[in-house]
């Protein structure tokens, strides 16, 4: 019996220390991102831009950095896997905003058969993204993520222009110190990028 209660209150501190140390434990956040592929384009290769355009570049709101919430992602880098719609996994660190919005632009236009690059060569049509909005924060117990992004496809020379806005926001889930926080950002991540209309490209 006391042999049973004994590995019992073991059993509970390791317990208790592993989720302590969930709990605790600053982590980047790594956002995972899902392609949609949906009506392919024209195959060919465009200029892609992207212009951090936010008024606050803060990655994490004021209340979560109030609450001393994910530290190691106040400084605006974060992780990325990618899933195509094949199966294929792309997994980047270290990334900024803007570079971390790129690659999924990126990817996103690769599932809709254009190859994207930040040069000119060989490009039909330019795709410039402003990024007005990417945040996670806290509302009372809950995390929420919000990206909003304007994009522009246009050809230099070329009058011809298509404007394309999506603005979303993650789901909320209950504040458990940084474990979530990456689900409702990824979520609105993926409702944006895949809400963004680039069949314009077909114009040029």
């Amino acid at each position: 019996m006391r042999r049973s209660t004994l590995s019992m209150a073991v059993a509970t501190a390791i317990l208790a220390l592993a989720l302590t140390g969930c709990v605790g434990a600053g982590k980047r956040l790594n956002l995972d991102f899902r392609p949609q592929g949906g009506l392919s384009l024209t195959q060919g290769i465009v200029q892609l831009v992207v212009v951090d355009n936010r008024q606050n570049k803060n990655l994490v709101g004021p209340e979560a950095a109030s609450r001393e919430l994910l530290k190691e992602s106040q400084q605006g880098i974060l992780d990325l896997t990618t899933t195509m719609p094949n199966g294929a996994t792309i997994s980047l660190s270290h990334l900024s905003v803007p570079a971390l919005v790129f690659e999924s632009l990126k990817n996103k236009l690769a599932s809709l058969g254009i190859t994207a690059n930040p040069d000119t060569t060989g490009a039909k049509a330019r795709v410039t993204v402003y990024i007005t909005e990417f945040v996670i924060d806290v509302e009372g117990n809950d995390y929420v993520g919000r990206v909003a992004m304007r994009a522009v496809i246009d050809r230099p020379g070329i009058p011809t222009i298509h404007n394309t806005v999506a603005n979303a926001q993650g789901n909320k889930f209950k504040l458990v110190g940084d474990m979530g926080a990456s689900d409702p950002l990824s979520d609105a991540l993926n409702k944006c990028v895949n809400g963004l209309d680039f069949s314009g490209i077909n114009t040029f």
